[in-house]
């Protein structure tokens, strides 16, 4: 992913967010430390930042682009996690990245297409600890088959067990590794980029970080 020759806002993120954890990694199997990971985390920061508008949305190539929620989202995901490794995040490019996914979520009236987009705007929004309870109690007791993917459906409840329910977690990550188990690999794209192998991932990740589970993981 690092020698990836392109560079739009997906497949900077793309390449960023491993950089994060692979000196981790790397450490717990011995291998050999990259001394020049932090450069290239901190230069992916700002450039997504200068493909950022005033609304707080992230354009492909440009400000121009600038209208895909999901994008949004994970690229919201990887600033988040880049603030708790440390990393230099301006507050305002933060507040109005995280602004525009709480009014996403505020104003979605309905689950639309997959829910990948709504599902990751809470996730991100409940990881910074910002107040989505009663919309995510309200999708997860009544929408929760309006959410097409697995990893939708785990980020649904990764968003529960950050904010204290783990009861409806528990339950929620149980339909996501169902719904993963009975997936087809599919050889066709999809608009959050994902594929059988990415949602399990994913799902793995999620329930391990929200330590769900044993059963689930």
């Amino acid at each position: 992913l690092d020698r990836y020759p392109y560079g739009c806002t997906e497949q900077t993120v793309s390449r960023a967010m491993p950089l994060l954890y692979v000196n981790k990694l790397a450490k717990s199997e011995m291998l050999a430390i990259d001394p020049n990971v932090e450069p290239r985390i901190q230069a992916a920061i700002d450039k997504v930042l200068t493909r950022q508008s005033s609304n707080g949305a992230f354009g492909l190539w440009s400000v121009d682009s600038a209208e895909d929620m999901w994008l949004d989202s994970f690229v919201a995901d990887f600033l988040t996690r880049a603030r708790e490794k440390g990393f230099a995040v301006p507050q305002k490019a933060f507040d109005i990245t995280l602004d525009r996914l709480k009014n996403y979520v505020a104003n979605a009236s309905d689950v639309k297409e997959d829910g990948a987009d709504l599902a990751y705007a809470i996730y991100v929004l409940a990881r910074n600890g910002r107040p989505v309870m009663n919309d995510l109690k309200y999708l997860a007791d009544t929408k929760l088959s309006d959410f097409k993917t697995p990893l939708g459906r785990a980020q649904l409840a990764a968003s529960l067990a950050l904010l204290g329910d783990r009861g409806r977690a528990n339950s929620i990550f149980a339909a996501a590794a169902e719904q993963l188990q009975a997936a087809k690999t599919e050889r066709v794209s999809r608009p959050d980029y994902g594929s059988k192998l990415r949602d399990g991932a994913g799902l793995m990740a999620l329930a391990a970080e929200a330590n769900l589970d044993k059963a689930v993981i």
